[in-house]
């Protein structure tokens, strides 16, 4: 029984191997574009108060 696991287990890892070796089956990844510029914890809060963000706004994030 273990050692139609362990060939089941060299199989399956042999498949990654060979998955992630060839690009074609993988697209390339992107990275992460913000829509907004990020607001910095010590900027003024969006909502227009003039609290600082991390003080405003920030403590529901």
């Amino acid at each position: 029984m273990s050692e139609a696991l362990k060939s089941s287990e060299d199989k399956n890892l042999m498949t990654v191997k060979s998955c992630c070796s060839n690009s074609s089956c993988c697209p390339p990844q992107r990275p992460l574009m913000r829509s907004d510029p990020k607001i910095g914890r010590n900027d003024p809060c969006p909502c227009g108060n003039g609290r600082k963000f991390k003080k405003c706004c920030g403590l529901k994030v």
